[in-house]
């Protein structure tokens, strides 16, 4: 993938072309450690010493990276919204010295030292905050970057949820990893919970075909084998586009061919995205789409796209609408 792609859509967001979607449009930008992630591995393995290092808490990170964290953590850099917002859930704010431009929830995550894009930090600030520890994710930073901060001694640890299951296992992998299991177990309890009555509520039900828009021109749509996907299936969609790539490109007359009953957009800026709306609805082939014609267009907030704790308001929100007689009783709660 071209290097220049990157650097377009952090362009995007900094002229404020279109905040949409940020954690998707940045991670199809970079489908970041893939490939050379084998060489990633070997390279930590063969570093890594016979024995748990003195001071540091040895572990495999989730991409199968050896990392070396330096305990007690007190001083983390996040390279991902959704990490941050991981962290302060699980009452782990106070250790963030340092994130991205893009973090911005929970609000004080805003006021926290920032070290650029998550495509492209500064290594230079993040080295001048001293972190113990750097939190990146498969998903949306460079493998490039990675290996840069590894170079300058600063243990970096990934994640890589594939499913929302997998989202809370790791929200409880990193707690661990920097000692607040206690409170991570209370966050993740309850959200496994949510979704255990989102789907005792839809047992049975048969989904409705759905199109996930991440990206409108060229199209792009999410694929089987993602943390999105599963998102989808768990309240009761199913895509019409089945791709293991992870971020496939569709043609809109295959999307015409196949009429997906609904069409899901998430964005935060609701205004923003009705008059981006309006002129889809005249765009050659937008209009074919039966679901755009009749109005059946779901909007979602962009925590559907990070794998963190609020992605669990989202399924909720998303099933209730594709699905409103599954939560008619007791006034619709769940």
């Amino acid at each position: 993938m071209s290097s220049e792609r990157p650097k377009r859509m952090e362009t995007r967001y900094k002229i404020g072309v279109s905040k949409r979607a940020l954690w998707n449009r940045a991670r199809i930008a970079v489908l970041c450690f893939a490939a050379p992630l084998c060489l990633l591995q070997a390279r930590a393995q063969s570093a890594a010493p016979a024995g748990k290092p003195a001071g540091s808490l040895y572990v495999t990170d989730e991409t199968g990276r050896a990392v070396a964290v330096p305990q007690p953590v007190r001083r983390i850099v996040s390279l991902a919204p959704n990490l941050t917002e991981t962290l302060f859930a699980i009452g782990a704010g106070n250790l963030i010295v340092g994130d991205t431009d893009y973090c911005d929830y929970p609000p004080e995550a805003k006021a926290k030292a920032h070290v650029g894009g998550p495509v492209n930090p500064s290594l230079e600030r993040v080295a001048a905050l001293h972190p113990d520890l750097v939190l990146a994710t498969r998903a949306i930073n460079r493998r490039e970057t990675v290996v840069s901060l590894e170079n300058l001694g600063i243990a970096v640890y990934a994640s890589d949820p594939r499913t929302v299951d997998q989202v809370l296992t790791s929200i409880e992998r990193l707690a661990s990893l920097i000692g607040v299991s206690a409170t991570a177990q209370g966050v993740t309890a309850d959200l496994r919970s949510r979704l255990a009555n989102i789907r005792s509520r839809l047992a049975g039900i048969e989904p409705k075909t759905v199109l996930f828009i991440t990206w409108e021109d060229p199209l792009i749509t999410v694929g089987s084998n993602t943390f999105l996907a599963d998102a989808l299936r768990i309240a009761g969609a199913r895509s019409v586009i089945e791709m293991k790539e992870d971020w496939p490109n569709v043609s809109l007359e295959e999307v015409a061919r196949l009429q997906p009953e609904y069409l899901i957009f998430a964005t935060d800026e609701p205004e923003q995205f009705q008059r981006d709306l309006r002129e889809l609805e005249g765009r050659a082939g937008w209009r074919d789409l039966d679901a755009l014609k009749s109005g059946r267009v779901v909007l979602l907030p962009e925590s559907i796209d990070r794998p963190a704790p609020r992605l669990v308001d989202a399924i909720e929100q998303l099933a209730r609408t594709l699905h409103p007689d599954r939560f008619a009783t007791s006034g619709g709660a769940l």
